[in-house]
Formats: C-alpha cells, sequence, structure tokens
C-alpha cells in the first residue's frame, strides 16, 4: 500500500464506513445495493491513485475516511477518465458512468461519514467531473404516426400475447415493470381507468419480484385513463381470473409467474422486429421505445406537463430532456404563432395594411381588438376551415 500512513484502531476506512452506509438503505431495491458494492469493488476500493506532486495513494479502500481530500477523489476522477474498458474492443468510460459512480455512491458514503462524525468534510466537493452528454431518446428507437399501427400489426403476426403488450405499451406509456405486475383488480373497466399500485423488480441475484411500496419515480403509482382498444385487451385478458391474478403473466401460466423483459425481448420481440423489416419499416424500436413513442405522440397535442404526470416521471425536467428533441410540432406552432402577429392576423406574405376609422373594428375596445387579432392570426397559421375562409377573404 503506497502513501497510506499507518491507521489509528478507532479510525474506520472507507470500505467499513461504505458497508455501514449500504446497510442503512433499507428502502432502496435490493439489486440496486448489490450494484453498488459490485461498482465500489470494480472501480474504487482497489484504486490507486497518483496526485498532482506525484504520490500514489491507495488502495482507497483501505484509506482511513479522515484522510480523503477533494485531491485524492479528482485522481481518482482523472484516473478514471484515463482507463479503458471492453472485452474486445477497449474504450474509455462514458461521463454518464463516472458521474453516476461518484454521485449515487461514493459522494453519500461521505456524506453519511460527516453524519455520524467520521469525518469532518466532503472530499466529493469541488471537484471537476466529465460533462454528461444528454440522454434523449434517439428518433430511430421511436416510431411515430402512420408507423405505430404497422408495428402493432407486426407484433400480433408473432402470437397474441406479443401484439397485446405492443399495443399497451403505445396506449397506456406503462414501463415494463409496470406492465408485467398489472393485476385485474387494478383496471375499473367502468370508469376506463388503469391504476399503477406496484411494480416487478429484481433482487440482488435478478430474481424478479413483486415491490408495492414505491415505484421508479415517487409519482410512479398512478392512474390513467385508458385508450378504448387497450380497454378492450384488457377485459379479453381478464376473463375467467382471479381479481389478483396478473394480466400480463409469462407463458404458459394463468397469473401468477412474472415475464421477464430479457425473455420478451429474446423470444417475442426480435420476431417483432424481423416482420417490420419484411415490411420496409427500418427503425429500431425496443420495448422500452414504446413507451417513449406513447409520450412523444402525446407532447404536441397537450404540452409536456400533463404527459409527465401520466407516464410517471420524477418531474417536468426529466420528461423535457427525454423528449422535447423529438417532437418538432410544438417548435412550428410557436413560429407559426409568432408570423401571425408579426403580419396582424394576416396569411404571411400578405401586405399589411393600416387600419382606418372607417375599419368596423376601431369602435371596438381595444383589449377586444386585441383578442380579435389573436384568434384570426392563429386561425390563419393553423390551416382550419376557418383560416382558409379568412384568407381566401383577403385575397378578394
Amino acid at each position: 500500500m503506497l502513501g497510506l500512513a499507518a491507521q489509528p484502531t478507532d479510525v474506520l476506512t472507507f470500505t467499513q464506513v461504505a458497508n455501514e452506509y449500504l446497510a442503512t438503505l433499507v428502502d432502496v431495491e435490493r439489486r440496486t445495493i448489490a450494484q453498488y458494492r459490485k461498482t465500489l469493488e470494480d472501480h474504487f476500493l482497489h484504486a490507486i491513485v497518483t496526485l498532482p506532486d506525484g504520490t500514489s495513494v491507495g488502495p482507497l479502500g483501505r484509506l482511513p475516511i479522515d484522510e480523503f481530500t477533494k485531491d485524492i477523489i479528482q485522481a481518482w476522477i482523472n484516473l478514471m477518465r484515463d482507463k479503458q474498458h471492453g472485452k474486445q474492443v477497449l474504450k474509455p468510460y462514458a461521463p454518464k458512468t463516472i458521474l453516476n459512480i461518484h454521485g449515487t455512491v461514493i459522494s453519500p458514503v461521505f456524506d453519511y461519514a460527516i453524519d455520524e462524525e467520521y469525518c469532518s468534510r466532503q472530499p466529493c466537493r469541488q471537484v471537476k467531473l466529465p460533462e454528461r452528454k444528454g440522454r434523449a431518446v434517439k428518433a430511430v428507437h421511436v416510431i411515430s404516426g402512420l408507423e405505430i399501427p404497422l408495428w402493432i400489426e407486426c407484433a400480433y403476426e408473432v402470437d397474441q400475447d406479443t401484439g397485446d403488450i405492443t399495443l399497451v405499451l403505445l396506449a397506456t406509456g406503462l414501463r415494463w415493470g409496470e406492465l408485467t405486475a398489472l393485476r385485474v383488480c387494478d383496471v375499473d373497466f367502468e370508469a376506463g381507468t388503469l391504476t399503477v399500485a406496484q411494480v416487478v423488480r429484481e433482487d440482488e441475484k435478478r430474481r424478479p419480484y413483486i415491490e408495492s411500496t414505491e415505484g421508479k419515480s415517487e409519482n410512479a403509482f398512478r392512474t390513467l385513463t385508458v385508450p378504448r382498444r387497450a380497454l378492450g385487451v384488457f377485459a379479453r385478458r381478464a376473463e375467467g381470473k382471479n381479481p389478483l391474478d396478473l394480466l400480463f403473466p409469462a407463458p404458459g401460466t394463468r397469473g401468477a409467474t412474472l415475464w421477464r423483459n430479457a425473455n420478451f425481448n429474446e423470444h417475442r420481440w426480435q420476431k417483432v422486429r424481423a416482420n417490420a423489416v419484411r415490411r420496409g419499416l427500418l427503425k429500431e424500436p425496443t420495448p422500452k421505445g414504446l413507451r417513449h413513442a406513447h409520450a412523444s405522440e402525446l407532447i404536441p397535442v397537450v404540452g409536456i406537463e400533463p404527459v409527465s404526470k401520466r407516464i410517471g416521471h420524477a418531474n417536468v425536467t426529466v420528461t423535457s430532456s427525454v423528449y422535447s428533441h423529438l417532437t418538432p410540432e410544438a417548435d412550428s406552432k410557436m413560429a407559426n404563432a409568432i408570423d401571425s402577429t408579426l403580419t396582424g392576423g394576416r396569411a404571411s406574405g400578405a401586405a399589411l395594411v393600416a387600419p382606418t376609422t372607417n375599419d368596423a373594428a376601431s369602435d371596438l375596445p381595444p383589449e377586444l381588438t386585441a383578442l380579435l387579432t389573436k384568434a384570426i392570426g392563429q386561425a390563419l397559421a393553423d390551416g382550419s376551415e376557418l383560416g382558409a375562409l379568412l384568407r381566401a377573404g383577403q385575397s378578394r
């Protein structure tokens, strides 16, 4: 061990404090805690870093918790930026990976240490982290418009289960774990709604289990209106089942075995994509991409905030960062609205005529005149039947 002084017996090492901290995470998914342990083991505990003065320090897991400094954490960040990984082709770690390890595992350990008075400073603050690239969804993974019914047809060509799942994901925007945890009693057929009240998760050994205390975000457990066609799918799949039976159990089971996403991808979705290729559909959506299609179709219609609530995002910022670039229609509408304002409510390119005292609108209150001008401008810009009539009147 280099650059590490003899340790007092009453000072805990980073590894010891990390184990204490992870034991306090009683509300965190078991698989997540197991991943945190593996992440520390793979990337931090055995790391030996070089400080700016050339001193080597490490392994970091054996370093006393109160001896960490900002320079040590920065040296670890620099080490990660220089490291490469891969079985066949070596590549550097993505900024997102480094940020996730730093923000979700290492920094919280020091926050816990400060709370427990094991150390007095947070060495993770004010370090220079790599810039994270956007996590927006790629358009090639999101189907839209007239592609959607064609992909549904491709799914039903595989089998009814695959078709039903594809249609429902597109119709509701549910996550896979929400869909496969859905029970008969979660659907209100009279009201036409479904309630997300539980979710499928995986434990530290990747075994699926039902979680009913919390979802992926604080807004994950929610109630949403179901389109009629999807409601018909629920009704058909609920026939002969008990209220607590799953609507989408694993193949060959009646209503208790959980369907794993990986199995669906390998055995069903690859066949859907093959059918799509034969039809000339060249996009490459995943089952998760069907949720993205649901959101991107709705945002231009109702805006981001209602869609964010419908799909269970933690907040509007998350929804905007993921989907805003997929909805250019909204930007086009804004441009048209400004265009109509600049032209005084006339079609773009029409000659502007100064109002005269003979105009019928000159006797109206200014507030009403402004509202009428705005309404006429929107009608001219949006291509509606009213707009067509107004443009015809202008041309006379």
